[in-house]
């Protein structure tokens, strides 16, 4: 084994293409049913597919940039604290939800979030995983993440059944219109009994429904695009994304097999200014409102022993 890559990670990794295991050189991995080989940067093991979607990964390296360039900008420190405040409601959601010892975590699309540190810290193995490797980089000189993985959502390079919890924020709307089959992918690297803990953009939430729920989407995509478009704004999303829909990943989770699936309250609301917030501020004395009508709405679930 390469002192470059930790056994406990090695054992939950598999080929992206056909799913062997790898065998470990101080450089690379080579898998050891299709034989294709992939890079070892800075012990991270690199294990994008051939077949990965070039311009999607731009994109995706080009938002990584955006979201730290906001973060020095004044104009954003009161959408910053509220989208901070959100990530601390989840992960409060998270810790609560997590029992035992010696678990298995991966965070799928975990960006620059550094919180896997209180769970690593407590004994667990905890990957973090995205498509950019600028942002593992960053976890693991900045940050000491001890289990970083390089790779595509499309083609997940981790053995079936293997982590105790899957960590989803902000990703599936990136994959909207292959929600199903995301979310399938999440419920397959779980073991039996296993939880995930989700958290996205609400299309119902209080200050979007009139255009996520109510417009066309191709129509929405359209205006947005035209939007940012004139405005020559440089902090744009992607055209590919669009807010999903907690009733509908409800229902999807509990065809594939989930059950105990709770959707939690919160209090935070990014993306508006301080005058709406007050409004939101005020409705959200309703859990209603909290729950179901937030910026984001946050869940868990459990992945039934039979499914």
């Amino acid at each position: 084994m390469s002192a470059g890559l930790d056994p406990r990670l090695h054992e939950l990794l598999a080929c992206p293409r056909c799913l062997a295991e790898f065998v470990i050189t101080d450089t690379s991995l080579q898998c050891g049913g299709c034989r294709e080989t992939f890079a070892l940067e800075d012990g991270i093991p690199v294990l994008l597919p051939k077949t990965f979607d070039v311009e999607h990964l731009k994109e995706e390296q080009f938002l990584a940039t955006m979201m730290r360039e906001k973060a020095h900008l004044p104009a954003m420190r009161f959408n910053l604290e509220q989208w901070n405040q959100s990530k601390q409601d989840f992960w409060r959601m998270v810790a609560a939800g997590v029992s035992g010892s010696s678990k298995r975590f991966v965070n799928i699309g975990c960006g620059y979030d550094s919180r896997y540190s209180e769970f690593e810290s407590k004994g667990h193995v905890f990957v973090n995983f995205d498509m950019v490797l600028d942002m593992l980089k960053t976890l693991r000189s900045d940050f000491g993440a001890l289990f970083c993985v390089n790779g595509d959502l499309n083609s997940l390079p981790f053995k079936r059944g293997a982590f105790d919890y899957v960590i989803s924020i902000d990703v599936i709307h990136h994959e909207c219109d292959r929600l199903s089959e995301v979310l399938a992918t999440f419920r397959d690297l779980l073991k039996p009994g296993g939880t995930l803990f989700l958290e996205d953009p609400n299309a119902w939430g209080l200050f979007q429904m009139a255009k996520s729920i109510f417009l066309p989407r191709p129509v929405y995509r359209y205006l947005r695009s035209t939007f940012h478009r004139l405005l020559r704004s440089t902090h744009r999303p992607a055209d590919y994304e669009f807010p999903t829909n907690v009733w509908q990943v409800t229902r999807i989770l509990q065809e594939l097999g989930f059950e105990k699936i709770h959707v939690y309250p919160q209090t935070a609301y990014p993306t508006i200014g301080r005058t709406r917030h007050q409004i939101y501020r005020w409705l959200s004395g309703s859990e209603y409102v909290r729950t179901y009508h937030n910026y984001h709405y946050m869940l868990s679930a459990t992945r039934s022993a039979h499914a």
